[in-house]
C-alpha cells in the first residue's frame, strides 16, 4: 500500500457520504447520551453495539473495494451477526489493562503495552473481518500469517491505530470537546477503512470471503431442514467437545447423504464448524469436504477453502491422494504462492 492509497482511505470517512453520514450521526448520539444522564446508559447499551458492528462492516466492505451500507435499525440490535460485536471485547480488556498498568507500574510501562497493543490490534480485526470468527482473531498463528501475508502495508493500519491514541490522550486538554471527540471517532472510522483496504490490497478477502447468506425474513419460521441441520450438528459437536471427534464427524457425514441439497448443506456444516470453540475439528471436515469440491472441479472453491484453513493453520494439507488436483487447481486459478506452498508439504 503506497501512502497515495493510505490516504484515500484515511480520507474515507469524509469522501463518502454514507460513511459521514453514519459518523455524523453517531457522533450526535454520542452527545446525546453525554448530556441524558440516566437515560443515556439505556442510550448507550443500544447505540455501543451498533457502533461496533456498523464499523466492522465498514472495514469489511473496504477489503471487498465497495461502499459500506449505511446503518439501519438492524444496527441497534444484538441479534444476529454476533460476530460483529466482537470487537468491544479486546477494547474494553485493552482500556482496562491500560489503566491497571498504569496505577501499578507506571507510565513507561503502559507506552510499552500500547505499542504492543497497537502491533496486535489490527490483525486481530483484519482475521476477524475474514473468518467472521472471534475465536480465531485470537489465534497467535492466525495473527501472524496476517501480519506476513499483508506486510508492508500492515504498518499503514498501525500507524492510524496509534494516531487515535494520540489524540485521545494528548489532545483532550488542547481542543475544544466537541472538536476532541469527533477527531477520535473520525479517526476510528478511518482506522477501520485503512484495515479493510490493507487485506484488500493483498486481495486477502478475495481468497477466503464467502458470501453471506441470504438471511430469512424476519416475520419467516426458520425451515424445518435449517433445524434438522442445527440438530445433527449440535449432536456431533457434543461428540466432538468429549473427545470422540470422528464420531460427531461421521454423525455429519451420514447426515449429509440424506440431506435434500448436499452441496449447501457442506458448506453450511464447515461455516458453522469454523465458530466452534474447537475449530481445529473443521479442519478436519475440511480435508473431505475439500475431496467432494475435487471431484466437482470447483477449483475456485478449493483454492478459498484451503487458504481459509491455512490461516486457521498454515500446515493444513489436503489429503496426500487429493495434493496433485489441489496443486492443479491453484495453478488454474492462477495463485502460484499457494501451489508452491501445496508442492512444498
Amino acid at each position: 500500500m503506497s501512502f497515495a492509497d493510505y490516504f484515500r482511505e484515511l480520507t474515507f470517512p469524509a469522501r463518502s457520504a454514507g460513511t459521514g453520514l453514519a459518523l455524523i450521526t453517531f457522533y450526535l448520539l454520542g452527545q446525546l447520551i453525554v448530556i441524558a444522564s440516566l437515560l443515556g446508559i439505556w442510550l448507550a447499551t443500544m447505540v455501543v453495539p451498533a457502533l461496533f458492528r456498523y464499523l466492522i462492516l465498514l472495514a469489511q466492505a473496504r477489503a471487498r473495494g465497495i461502499e459500506a451500507d449505511p446503518p439501519g435499525i438492524e444496527y441497534f440490535s444484538l441479534i444476529g451477526n454476533g460476530w460483529t460485536l466482537f470487537p468491544a471485547v479486546p477494547a474494553a480488556f485493552f482500556i482496562w489493562s491500560a489503566h491497571f498498568i498504569g496505577d501499578n507500574y507506571g507510565d513507561n510501562v503502559v507506552a510499552l503495552f500500547i505499542l504492543l497493543a497497537v502491533a496486535i490490534v489490527p490483525a486481530m480485526m483484519a482475521v476477524l473481518i475474514i473468518t467472521q470468527s472471534p475465536l480465531q482473531s485470537l489465534n497467535p498463528v492466525a495473527l501472524t500469517t496476517l501480519v506476513r501475508e499483508s506486510w508492508p502495508g500492515y504498518g499503514w493500519a498501525s500507524l492510524t491505530l496509534l494516531a487515535v491514541l494520540f489524540v485521545f490522550v494528548l489532545l483532550g486538554s488542547v481542543l475544544p470537546s466537541w472538536m476532541h471527540s469527533l477527531a477520535i471517532l473520525y479517526l476510528v472510522f478511518a482506522f477501520y477503512a485503512v484495515t479493510g483496504a490493507v487485506i484488500r490490497k493483498k486481495k486477502l478477502i478475495e481468497d477466503v470471503y464467502i458470501e453471506d447468506p441470504v438471511e430469512p425474513d424476519v416475520d419467516k419460521q426458520i425451515t424445518d431442514l435449517e433445524k434438522e441441520r442445527t440438530f445433527n450438528l449440535n449432536h456431533a459437536y457434543g461428540l466432538a467437545s468429549r473427545g470422540n471427534r470422528e464420531g460427531g464427524l461421521e454423525h455429519i457425514y451420514k447426515w449429509l447423504q440424506t440431506d435434500p441439497d448436499p452441496d449447501t448443506a457442506w458448506e453450511w456444516f464447515y461455516a458453522r464448524m469454523m465458530n466452534w470453540e474447537e475449530s481445529r475439528h473443521a479442519l478436519f471436515y475440511a480435508r473431505r469436504y475439500l475431496s467432494r469440491l475435487l471431484a466437482q472441479n470447483e477449483a475456485i472453491k478449493v483454492c478459498k477453502l484451503i487458504l481459509r484453513c491455512r490461516l486457521v493453520d498454515e500446515t493444513f494439507r489436503p489429503r496426500a491422494e487429493d495434493l496433485p488436483a489441489a496443486i492443479e487447481a491453484a495453478e488454474q486459478c492462477g495463485n502460484r504462492e499457494l501451489a508452491n506452498a501445496l508442492k512444498r508439504l
